[in-house]
């Protein structure tokens, strides 16, 4: 975390100084954060994430610039991620995982819905009966943590990471029709909208 807050404080350093090229600088910088973290026995998710999370807190303004920066820069990387992440699958282990992958994602769903009814706040009925179908897709660090168990624990990890990669790609296939339902039941879209990708 502490090392995360250092990256944080170069991150904020070169916005304000140099502000150029703000991609490419974060590419870098997150890649020689996981090659200095491996070799200093860090864990690079966790140093990226205490990074983010202080300068989402400290400046929002900067925050959002590095968001930004993140999605024009983040294809590339998110593909050659999932392309290497898919690589290292043993997908025979997902005929004994697959059974409860969808025991699981059916579990946290039913979770997630009952909590929305229980806890969902009262004053618009919107919220207690659709929100749940917003709640359902994930991704994002998830597949990070996923690869970190099957690093961690060599004798049951890549069955763990098979079983969490199953249940994260079940929640992407059903996350976003059901966010959109939610949003065209609760008014807030039109059907059209929708249906048109605006």
């Amino acid at each position: 975390v502490a090392v995360g807050c250092l990256l944080a404080m170069v991150m904020l350093l070169y916005m304000r100084g140099v502000n150029r090229e703000l991609p490419l600088f974060l590419v870098g910088l997150t890649f020689a954060a996981a090659e200095g973290g491996a070799r200093l026995h860090l864990s690079p998710l966790l140093v990226s994430l205490a990074a983010g999370a202080l300068i989402a807190n400290l400046d929002e303004r900067e925050g959002r610039r590095i968001h930004l920066a993140i999605q024009q820069a983040g294809l590339p990387v998110f593909a050659l991620f999932f392309a290497a992440a898919g690589a290292g699958l043993k997908l025979d282990a997902l005929v004994t995982v697959g059974p409860a992958a969808l025991l699981l994602v059916a579990l946290r769903a039913l979770a997630i819905w009952w909590a929305c009814r229980r806890f969902a706040p009262s004053e618009d009925p919107r919220l207690k009966q659709y929100l749940w179908m917003g709640l359902i897709s994930q991704a994002g660090v998830t597949f990070g943590l996923a690869a970190l168990v099957s690093r961690s624990f060599p004798s049951f990890g890549p069955q763990v990471e098979v079983l969490i990669i199953a249940m994260i790609t079940a929640h992407e296939l059903v996350g976003p029709v059901l966010t959109r339902r939610a949003l065209v039941a609760s008014r807030e879209i039109r059907a059209e909208e929708a249906g048109g990708g605006a």
